[in-house]
């Protein structure tokens, strides 16, 4: 039997190798390929509180994603590619591990804490593995293991409680530790960033989850927008830029106009207060202009 431990090393080896492939394996990965490609492009799935979002940090996002999901601004064909692309990643490397002679079980196990339900991607040599692909920049948050310190998704929540629904699987020989197993989708390294067992009640925050979306409306924004430099105009903070409900979330600001969005050359910038126009093009939450940026002279 051959150890998590050397994994990584294992799958790497297999480049410089010839060996040959089980042609049932091959079709199986096959047809598990086609099935993420399907299921990516056709997907109707109604949000839901599952394992993975359990822990998320902002429960007002939570709350209008189920309770308010057709406001959600629509995944673009981009991303919804680029969320492929990462089951496709995954698949990959769980296979590559097969292939280098490691157990690979429970794929893709429903699993369920107090009545949430979850899938994990696999149980390997006896450890519960979640796969994540990752730019380079997010790679080395796992590569330092600085999850521990700075967990934006609440990926180790996630990953808790994974293990925690798994203490009974037969298939699980460490009860007391899971990892990551990070893939630099840009650069082909990979890393195994192993976290311990909590003290986390997960069964607990499953109940005030529920208690949270059963509330008549969503809970107070947990964060605050931040001053755009010395402007006088403010900002979204990081993590909520990248929120598919911040129009939702911040419309009728003070019953202004609600959140405004400005095309600066580093990406877009949204805007919660407006005191100095932005010098660059404005859209509207359908990305159309709203007006060109102020010309020289033009009053404000």
């Amino acid at each position: 039997m051959k150890s998590i431990s050397t994994l990584i090393d294992d799958i790497y080896s297999l480049f410089t190798k010839s060996l040959p492939f089980d042609p049932q394996d091959i079709e199986d990965f096959g047809r598990r390929l086609a099935t993420h490609v399907s299921n990516q492009i056709s997907r109707t799935q109604k949000p839901t509180l599952r394992l993975s979002n359990l822990g998320s940090p902002c429960d007002r996002k939570l709350w209008l994603q189920i309770n308010r999901p057709e406001t959600a601004i629509p995944l673009s064909p981009q991303t919804r590619f680029k969320f492929l692309y990462g089951d496709i990643l995954e698949e990959l490397v769980l296979f590559l591990a097969k292939v280098s002679g490691h157990r690979v079980q429970s794929e893709q196990k429903t699993v369920s804490v107090n009545g949430v339900k979850g899938h994990i991607d696999a149980i390997v040599d006896g450890h519960l593995v979640d796969v994540k692909s990752a730019s380079p920049y997010s790679f080395n948050k796992f590569k330092s293991h600085g999850l521990e310190d700075d967990d934006p998704f609440a990926y180790r929540v996630q990953l808790g409680s994974y293990l925690e629904a798994n203490q009974d699987n037969p298939d699980l020989k460490d009860k007391d530790t899971a990892s990551f197993l990070a893939v630099d989708k840009t650069l082909g390294h990979m890393v195994l960033d192993t976290h311990g067992k909590t003290d986390t009640d997960y069964a607990a925050l499953a109940d005030s989850k529920r208690d949270m979306l059963a509330l008549p409306s969503p809970p107070d924004r947990p964060f605050a927008a931040k001053p755009d430099g010395k402007s006088g105009n403010e900002t979204l903070q990081t993590i909520c830029s990248y929120c598919d409900h911040r129009f939702d979330c911040w419309s009728d600001i003070d019953n202004g106009k609600g959140l405004r969005t400005f095309l600066y050359s580093t990406g877009p910038k949204f805007l919660t207060k407006v005191v100095k126009q932005p010098n660059v093009i404005e859209v509207n939450q359908a990305g159309e202009i709203v007006s060109p940026p102020p010309q020289p002279g033009d009053p404000f």
